[in-house]
């Protein structure tokens, strides 16, 4: 005879197996992001991202957006290829920078900023080489927050907003390659 325990111990089984079943037949659904081929045998998403082309980043020279465009520049390459060869270009993509910053807490008694906010946006377009064709427009943001150690340590404030502007463009060059390979893995 079944009692109460019984019938909730097999329908949790008869749950588990279920979702067993489920994941199993689903499970063939999925490609690996950074597989080798394709679910068609074609080139994995590593060969298209290595195709692409990063163009030179204008910013007028010697300013803190030239350094911030080339580490942008430089992170989105070596993110794209893995540091290995590029592959004969594809596609093209070309990025706009801006930056800016911001006091986000001021001392009242000497009205100097503590901590500030370094802000830097990015607008991007993949251009398929072939066809000169745009095949992706999008945006990219990134604030970083850094402290400014106190009045007599001018040196550590710009130390701290240059690396606030190195993890910026580093966020950037993420957000970018993360959505060059989303659109390549959809088939684009």
């Amino acid at each position: 005879m079944w009692s109460l325990e019984d019938s909730a111990v097999f329908r949790r089984a008869v749950g588990l197996a279920a979702a067993m079943l489920i994941a199993g037949l689903a499970g063939g659904c999925f490609q690996p992001l950074y597989g080798e081929r394709s679910l068609g045998g074609g080139p994995g998403l590593g060969a298209a991202l290595a195709g692409i082309e990063v163009a030179q980043i204008e910013a007028p020279p010697g300013t803190p957006l030239a350094r911030i465009a080339v580490e942008v520049r430089n992170e989105l390459t070596q993110g794209l290829t893995g540091g290995g060869a590029a592959r004969p270009p594809t596609h093209r993509l070309t990025i706009n920078l801006r930056t800016g910053g911001s006091s986000l807490i001021v001392d009242p008694t000497t009205a100097r900023p503590e901590f500030e906010i370094v802000s830097l946006d990015a607008d991007y377009r993949l251009v398929e080489i072939a066809s000169s064709k745009p095949v992706l427009d999008g945006s990219a943001t990134a604030r970083v927050s850094y402290d400014i150690p106190g009045q007599q340590q001018r040196l550590g404030a710009l130390r701290g907003q240059r690396d606030a502007q190195s993890r910026a463009a580093v966020l950037i060059a993420e957000q970018i390659r993360a959505r060059l390979a989303s659109y390549f893995a959809a088939g684009g």
